[in-house]
């Protein structure tokens, strides 16, 4: 119930004040296990994944999130796992395969904390393990210019559009569950994804800013970010 509430209240919100524009669902298997991973660079971009999907997303957060003396009992309500600060953390993971195994679907930021620039920190294995363990495919979602609008360090949100690509899913190869090498490569498949689509992005704002300068024909400029 809390879920849905918030889920309403935030899509009203985003799409009013900010333009949310979710592009890709089609790429969504309408039922069993999914794995959202997306890029991590603002406070929105749980519910921003979550408002991918009709379905219940269950996220893995932090410990200091999850107990929170304010947004703790939001996020518990929610179906949240807490998951250590190391991320080695064998009963979230197995909470997740849980969720997993039961058709359910899991949201996972592969980077871990919020990037402080908007582009993507180096990301870390635990999507891969969950998707070769469980057999879910992964779907890569790029969150563009939530970072602008409420990234690390901002008290509250600032103007700006955000834009939220569904990229086709990732089906790993569980005959290589036990290969780091292919674990690594899985990491790497889903995050090219998404950190092209940004780079896409940087570019046709940089190309819409260059054509807007004083002495060109035409333009307007393009606001960038993750």
């Amino acid at each position: 119930m809390i879920y849905r509430l918030l889920r309403v209240v935030f899509s009203f919100y985003l799409r009013i004040f900010h333009l949310l524009q979710i592009k890709g669902r089609q790429h969504l298997p309408a039922n069993g296990p999914l794995i959202l991973c997306a890029n991590h660079s603002s406070y929105f971009d749980s519910m921003l994944l979550a408002l991918c999907t009709n379905r219940q997303v269950h996220f893995l957060i932090y410990q200091s999130f999850y107990h929170h003396p304010l947004l703790g009992w939001f996020i518990r309500k929610c179906g949240a796992i807490a998951v250590t600060q190391s991320g080695n953390d064998n009963e979230a993971m197995g909470r997740a395969l849980a969720v997993l195994r039961d058709g359910g679907i899991i949201g996972i930021f592969p980077e871990g904390r919020l990037s402080l620039t908007g582009i993507p920190n180096e990301a870390k294995p635990g999507a891969a393990l969950l998707a070769l363990a469980s057999g879910a495919p992964i779907v890569p979602v790029t969150i563009r210019g939530a970072h602008v609008v409420f990234g690390k360090g901002k008290k509250r949100p600032s103007p700006g559009s955000i834009m939220v690509d569904i990229h086709t899913p990732v089906y790993p190869d569980r005959l290589k569950r036990k290969d780091k090498t292919y674990l690594r490569a899985v990491t790497d498949q889903v995050m090219g994804r998404i950190e092209r689509r940004l780079a896409a992005y940087r570019r046709k704002g940089l190309l819409r800013a260059v054509k807007g300068r004083p002495g060109h024909p035409a333009g307007t400029s393009g606001r960038t970010g993750g």
